[in-house]
């Protein structure tokens, strides 16, 4: 185990509590695990990839070409697999959802439905939205799951952009305020609803812009977060000037959670899209161990110790970094490309 990294049972740390409490402690555990001041004996939060395959080829987009590997979809009894080991562990959260497209998986709403059942605290979904007719809004509306991520991109309407020319919706736009009506029409507040899109200036003017646009548009969603479009090559960084403008920190996925894909391979996060780490696989390895191995360990060392740029995949990386013209500002800056902050729990 790291050093002078206080250590905690998970299971342990919300026996007794009301579901309110436990919302508390859970979201106190993130932030100080992701100032590397206590690990879990259990991640608090896994990405668990029910669908590998996507139904687009974006092109700032790993699923186009990048992944050397077959892709599909998880068999349901490994997804309850890793549920149950979760439940019994204190698994605090989950997000359906790491390389592909959730809602091709044809027991996607049996899965949320296990999930909270088991006692999850948090199961939240991204998601592309082109598959959001009617039918599964108003599945989703009902399924119990706590929170959605949805995609406003330019880049999923590329094909048909001079078609919605006319149009003050696209098709993705549309169905994601038919989604936020009918949320609120039917006086829901879960699913909380996060809208991201990535653009490819770096300025917090154009960030601002495009913020507000969105709101404009969706003034019904919780949240609006912008990102800078990434470059996804594994050999180059996910910015251009990402190693001259930004300080690398620590990242706290190493502290916070786990991916799992499609056929049970862990993977540290879903930028190492390629499983170039190899944790191993929880067919027949626990996760729990995985997450408590040597090799984890060594890599939260690594980092901790400030040599993330010696890790391949990390050193290209944008999660946990800083702008250098942000070093000595009041930490009051906007969510933004600038400054990507520690992700807070459940969203």
């Amino acid at each position: 185990m790291v050093e002078k990294i206080r250590t905690a049972m998970l299971s342990n740390m919300f026996s007794g509590l009301a579901p309110q409490e436990k919302s508390k402690r859970y979201r106190k555990l993130w932030e100080q695990a992701a100032k590397y001041e206590v690990l879990t004996d259990f991640p608090l939060h896994l990405d668990i990839e029910l669908a590998g395959i996507c139904n687009l080829r974006c092109k700032h987009c790993f699923q186009n070409g990048l992944i050397s590997s077959s892709l599909g979809l998880m068999d349901y009894g490994l997804f309850q697999k890793i549920i149950d080991e979760g439940a019994r562990n204190g698994l605090c959260a989950v997000k359906l959802q790491v390389r592909g497209e959730s809602f091709l998986h044809p027991k996607i709403f049996e899965c949320i439905d296990y999930a909270k059942s088991s006692g999850i605290m948090d199961v939240q979904i991204t998601t592309n939205c082109t598959l959001l007719d009617e039918e599964r809004v108003q599945k989703i509306l009902d399924s119990g799951l706590d929170g959605i991520i949805l995609s406003v991109d330019e880049h999923h309407e590329e094909n048909s952009r001079e078609r919605l020319k006319r149009y003050k919706y696209s098709p993705v736009e549309l169905s994601i305020k038919k989604f936020l009506q009918l949320r609120n029409k039917l006086g829901r507040s879960k699913p909380w609803v996060r809208l991201q899109s990535s653009i490819p200036q770096s300025d917090t003017e154009s960030v601002r812009q495009k913020k507000n646009y969105i709101k404009s548009k969706f003034p019904e969603a919780d949240i609006v977060v912008i990102n800078r479009i990434q470059d996804f090559r594994e050999d180059v960084p996910v910015y251009p000037d990402l190693h001259a403008n930004y300080e690398l920190l620590p990242c706290d996925y190493l502290m916070h959670r786990l991916a799992v894909f499609w056929d049970g391979e862990v993977a540290i996060c879903c930028v190492d899209y390629n499983n170039r780490f190899k944790l191993g696989n929880i067919k027949d390895q626990k996760i729990q161990k995985l997450w408590l191995s040597e090799k984890m360990d060594k890599f939260r060392a690594t980092h901790l110790a400030g040599n993330r740029r010696t890790m391949p995949i990390c050193k290209n990386c944008h999660a946990c970094t800083i702008s250098l013209s942000d070093r000595n500002a009041v930490d009051n800056t906007p969510r933004h490309i600038e400054k990507v902050p520690r992700r807070t729990a459940a969203r």
